[in-house]
């Protein structure tokens, strides 16, 4: 029996489950064992993994419509347990490249300023909100939706799932949080007065509303990218500095 899937979102995941060397296996070994199908316990034996972590994978291939279970009562004991079977001898996956052939950037990008000017609300400032080093667990998708649908209304659940995945591993996130400030200070000039975006330390969080771990991070690693630079001025008699973009001294 053939099972088509039509639906990019859940034929990109179909893919990624069957990446997995362990869920992979799982499934052939529950083919080599039909009809009976195998429980999560055998499955954990031939596999050498724990148990949990057989019903995690269990989980995602029953979701996906690629692995069921029948209840079984056992020889011994009168008690049932779940016999895990295939649902289908083939897959065919249909994706459509114009629903889930995106880059991340743009979206992220837009994603940051959407978040900024939110974070920047009256009624949100007494929470001392902030794009923090957790960013990709504190926002879920349908938030991601509601902040970029204006400028892209047709962004599907399954893109805003990746660009919070993206978001959760921290090293991603820093590249894209200095890009996105990057760009804030090189389009900044004001073409009448000439004048661009210069910060302090104290400031340069504020503005971006940057919790004070990533602002430490990234200030710092764009002090020492040599693409800016920071210059003393006085105010009172005491020295501070500023960051000010190379690109504005030209």
């Amino acid at each position: 029996m053939e099972e088509y899937i039509d639906k990019s979102a859940n034929g990109i995941q179909v893919i990624e489950a069957l990446a997995d060397p362990t869920r992979r296996k799982i499934l052939l070994l529950i083919q080599q064992n039909a009809p009976k199908g195998l429980t999560a316990s055998q499955l954990a034996d031939k596999l050498r993994k724990k148990i949990p972590t057989i019903l995690h994978h269990l989980k995602s291939l029953e979701e996906l419509g690629l692995a069921e279970f029948t209840m079984e009562r056992m020889e011994s004991g009168g008690r049932e347990v779940k016999h895990w079977n295939i649902t289908h001898q083939k897959i065919l996956v249909k994706i459509d490249m114009n629903e889930i052939g995106f880059l991340p950037e743009d979206y992220i990008l837009t994603l940051f300023n959407a978040i900024s000017a939110l974070y920047n609300k009256p009624e949100l400032k007494n929470q001392n909100k902030r794009i923090n080093a957790n960013f990709g667990e504190e926002i879920d998708p349908d938030t991601i939706i509601d902040l970029l649908n204006k400028r892209y209304p047709n962004i599907t659940f399954r893109q805003a799932e990746v660009i919070q995945n993206t978001l959760k591993r921290e090293k991603d996130l820093l590249v894209y949080i200095e890009e996105w400030i990057r760009n804030e200070f090189k389009n900044s000039r004001d073409p009448i007065t000439g004048t661009s975006l210069q910060l302090d330390w104290w400031e340069f969080g504020e503005y971006f509303k940057l919790g004070e771990k990533l602002r430490e991070r990234i200030f710092d690693k764009l002090v020492r990218s040599g693409d800016f630079v920071l210059y003393e001025y006085v105010v009172d008699g005491q020295h501070r500095q500023r960051l000010r973009f190379l690109g504005d001294l030209e």
